[in-house]
């Protein structure tokens, strides 16, 4: 079974699909695309491909298996996964069902897994075997009740996909249905807090990002080949399920490697390449350095952290007529603004890099039909369907970021041009944009703090050339041994590796400076630019990772 190209207007919105209606929750876009490509190319397993109608069976057998395992309607399912065809399967077991999708990074550590558990109240913890036993261990430490269930895309052992096509079932799920109001997804995000919080995104409001997303791509359908290989449980896997959602298969690539990444674009037929900024300058790099051209590709939507305008130039040369990169948040999805496919190459293309207007290529792009955008104090504030209804259970907090009207402050500052483009100026909220990956300074200061010997510590961003941004710490110890510096080159480390045994790898710092103070602005609050300005000239007397 492989794909073939075969599109007749199929995407979500475009087509009742053979008297199908056109769906207003995830729950009926599951069930759409099941029905309608039932014997279509769906996904790539261990074992080969299987088709929408397989798909459907096991998400069946898999929502039958958490219901036995105490799941209720509504409740929050933490996915922690990395990339795989299992992960698509538990994805539509939930989502069809009314279940709760909170999908995690598998780069959080388990501890941070228990933490995000204890805030959902999550009922059950799906993960790889592999980590089964640390997700157990860190779950009885934080005294969490939720179970945990071990899935597998290859082999027979516990719950592999091979063991839920053959697994008994009962009859029909006796669930209420689902309801456009419904929550569907929990996206956590850790704030100036430090502590996790998570965005409540509905089924109305998904079904309306799907719509809104896929419009800035050239129509995907049957035939179309996704090669999931940025995070499934991020950016790239939303933009993945929507064109999955309109007949597209699934390629799942666990790990990027450039060379990899193009052998498969060749091997499958590959069409739609989501990329996380930082994937996409590596392939570049590998393209540069020699690497044999991909076929066409129709689509590659990335978007999460700035790309330099020579990267996107050299990206254009490479894949005429498929960047498209997308501005959003957990807060509000993605697209709030897009820049298009025709927005690179005309500014980017042949003859094209003298552009007087080659300077939008660093915008976000243009706001996109169905969103509205403000300015108030050069701060973004959002407006539409696409916006969360609130955090969960933060209702202090959302009365800071939601009014009444239901304008959402996002936090960004921003400019907008007489064009309508989009310039992202400063992230009022200092966070960290690390390889598309967010990183919260709290969260990381929370941690430091608890080393021994330590007084005070201040985390902030500083550029790294490969990942956009790295983590700087600053720490002040107790016993100050240096006029110049605070140096105790052995305790500096410890900071790193005890970050690195409670916090996701990506999060740790860089770099660990030793200060004798922490500057303070007017309000006594912690100044993290005049740190960062002052705290360049001293890399040499740093401890780097």
């Amino acid at each position: 079974m492989t794909p073939v190209r075969n599109r007749e207007g199929t995407g979500i919105g475009r087509s009742s699909c053979g008297g199908v209606a056109v769906p207003t929750t995830v729950a009926e876009q599951v069930r759409r695309a099941q029905r309608c490509f039932s014997a279509d190319p769906a996904l790539l397993t261990a074992e080969g491909w299987i088709s929408f109608g397989q798909l459907a069976d096991l998400a069946d057998a898999a929502a039958h298996l958490m219901a036995d395992e105490g799941a209720r309607f509504g409740d929050r399912i933490v996915l922690y996964f990395e990339n795989g065809a299992e992960l698509r399967v538990l994805e539509h077991a939930v989502l069809g069902n009314g279940l709760v999708r909170v999908a995690l990074s598998p780069r959080l550590h388990p501890r941070e897994v228990a933490e995000i558990v204890l805030d959902s109240n999550a009922s059950l913890v799906c993960c790889s075997p592999g980590v089964a036993p640390a997700v157990r261990e860190a779950l009885a430490e934080a005294g969490a009740s939720a179970r945990v269930l071990p899935f597998s895309n290859a082999g027979s052992g516990e719950n592999s996909l091979a063991v839920l096509a053959s697994r008994p079932r009962s009859t029909a799920l006796e669930w209420p249905s689902v309801s456009p109001a419904d929550i569907a997804m929990l996206i956590y995000s850790s704030g100036t807090t430090g502590t996790p919080k998570a965005a409540v995104v509905t089924h109305g409001a998904w079904v309306a990002q799907t719509s809104l997303a896929m419009r800035q791509l050239p129509e995907i359908g049957r035939g179309d080949v996704v090669l999931a290989v940025a995070p499934m449980t991020h950016f790239g896997g939303s933009i993945g399920l929507d064109c999955a959602m309109s007949g597209a298969a699934t390629v799942p690539v666990a790990a990027f490697e450039p060379h990899s990444v193009l052998s498969a674009i060749d091997e499958y037929g590959v069409t739609v390449l989501p990329l996380a900024p930082i994937m996409l300058t590596r392939l570049v790099e590998a393209l540069d350095a020699g690497a044999r051209r991909p076929p066409p590709i129709r689509a590659i939507p990335y978007g999460g952290s700035p790309v330099p305008p020579g990267t996107l130039a050299a990206a254009v040369g490479y894949f005429p007529g498929a960047l498209v990169q997308y501005y959003g948040l957990a807060e509000a999805l993605a697209p709030i603004a897009c820049l298009t496919a025709g927005d690179h190459d005309a500014l980017l293309g042949s003859g094209s890099h003298g552009h007087p207007l080659r300077h939008r290529l660093e915008s976000a792009g243009r706001v996109v039909d169905g969103v509205q955008v403000r300015l108030v104090g050069r701060q973004i504030l959002v407006r539409g369907e696409t916006v969360m209804v609130g955090y969960w259970n933060r209702d202090t907090l959302n009365a800071e970021v939601l009014n009444a009207d239901g304008w959402l402050s996002t936090g960004d500052i921003a400019r907008i041009d007489d064009d309508g483009y989009l310039y992202l100026i400063d992230r009022a909220q200092d966070v960290i944009i690390s390889g598309g990956f967010n990183i919260y300074p709290a969260e990381v200061e929370r941690v430091i703090a608890a080393v021994p010997g330590l007084r005070e510590a201040v985390v902030f961003g500083i550029p790294h050339e490969r990942w956009g941004e790295g983590v700087c710490a600053a720490v002040v110890m107790e016993v100050v041994a240096d006029p110049r510096f605070a140096g105790d080159g052995e305790l500096l480390r410890t900071v790193v590796d005890f970050c690195r045994t409670r916090l996701a790898s990506y999060k740790k710092p860089l770099v660990v400076l030793a200060v004798d103070e922490i500057p303070r602005n007017a309000a006594g609050k912690i100044d993290r630019r005049k740190l960062r300005s002052t705290l360049f000239p001293m890399f040499n007397a740093s401890v780097r990772t």
